[in-house]
């Protein structure tokens, strides 16, 4: 952009309040970054759907450390004298606008997996129709999303994750040292995430290392434990809960059949723990040389990797070392620079398009 030429850039934040989701930290990573270093390439107005937003306006700062957004109606921001939107969650939750718009689709997992929120397929393809910038998480989303939208692989740029610095430690209510020995699953306990694949893997470490325990933030309702499997199900822990966590941990579990990226292994890996992984999808794209991976739904593979990591110190300890080093290439300013600079692009080809037709008139 030229010198001086700061983008009023309008950003759906329909999703923000409460939302600890990936999605939701990625947003205020970059918001965060944005309002660093950025301040004088972009001026952020937060779009919500309510009407009167003075009854919400503390909820919507509140989410985003109080920093003094402007926050604007749908209905009304049409006159906010916006240059462009920006929807970061997933595709276009409303589609009544004209300006430049730009979205992150952060994977394809709706139309791919079973039964997997097919309801949400259309603002995926609202974005297709309606947005000039596609952007998602790895190389991997981008040719998925390419392939289900039938659109070019070119329409989308793959702008990778990041992860904060370790947080200091703080102290928390959980008594995290009374878990250990533990695997950690940071996500949904649900089959997508190999929920079914960790458990079945547990059982077989169980008999072999029955004072392990598995520690899942989220709750597991629904699943049929193995009797010899001891699960401690957190729910929703805050953040300086979760660095606790990462850092007591004997490794990181993660064999997700399907993700636009994985975030959990990075944040582990920033914390020093081993991380045990699959191969599947973008979690390679994440996780790099860094992680030990075996193949999505192999539970006798799994088994085997957490045993040899929770058994083999020197093993681990090469883990950590090289997962200190990948996680250390991705810092949310990286994914903030190259998001700014995309919704840059567009606007500056918009504009150039706008005098052209101004010209030839």
């Amino acid at each position: 952009m030229c010198a001086g030429s700061v983008i009023k850039l309008g950003v759906d934040a329909w999703n923000l309040p409460g939302d600890r989701r990936g999605i939701g930290r990625y947003l205020r990573a970059i918001l965060r970054e944005w309002s660093d270093w950025a301040r004088d390439r972009v001026e952020v107005t937060l779009i919500v759907p309510e009407w009167h937003t003075w009854t919400v306006l503390k909820r919507y700062l509140r989410e985003v450390a109080q920093r003094p957004y402007r926050i604007v109606s749908r209905r009304w921001h049409g006159r906010a004298g916006l240059d462009a939107l920006w929807f970061p969650f997933n595709g276009c939750s409303w589609t009544n606008f004209s300006l430049p718009a730009a979205a992150t689709l952060h994977d394809a997992s709706n139309f791919v997996v079973e039964d997997y929120a097919p309801e949400t397929q259309a603002i995926f393809r609202a974005a297709a129709q309606r947005c000039r910038v596609l952007m998602t998480d790895s190389k991997f989303a981008a040719t998925e999303l390419a392939r289900v939208l039938q659109i070019s692989r070119e329409r989308l740029v793959a702008i990778p994750l990041g992860v904060d610095p370790p947080r200091a430690p703080a102290p928390v209510s959980l008594d995290v040292a009374s878990l250990q020995p533990y695997v950690l699953c940071v996500g949904t306990a649900e089959r997508r995430k190999g929920f079914d694949t960790l458990l079945a893997a547990m059982a077989r470490v169980g008999r072999d290392q029955p004072g392990f325990q598995l520690v899942v933030t989220s709750n597991v309702e629904g699943w049929e434990v193995p009797a010899n499997v001891r699960v401690r199900a957190l729910g929703y822990v805050d953040d300086d809960t979760l660095a606790e966590l990462y850092r007591g941990c004997a490794l990181l579990a993660f064999p997700s059949r399907y993700e636009g990226f994985g975030l959990p292994v990075l944040e582990a890996m920033s914390y020093g723990a081993p991380v045990v992984a699959s191969n599947a999808s973008a979690v390679p794209e994440a996780g790099g040389d860094a992680a030990c991976y075996v193949p999505p739904g192999d539970d006798a593979g799994l088994a085997e990797a957490i045993v040899r990591v929770a058994s083999d110190a020197q093993y681990a300890g090469y883990l950590r070392q090289r997962g200190l080093r990948r996680a250390a290439e991705f810092r949310w300013n990286r994914t903030a620079e190259q998001t700014l600079a995309a919704i840059e692009s567009m606007v500056r080809r918009s504009r150039a398009s706008a005098q052209d037709d101004t010209a030839s008139r």
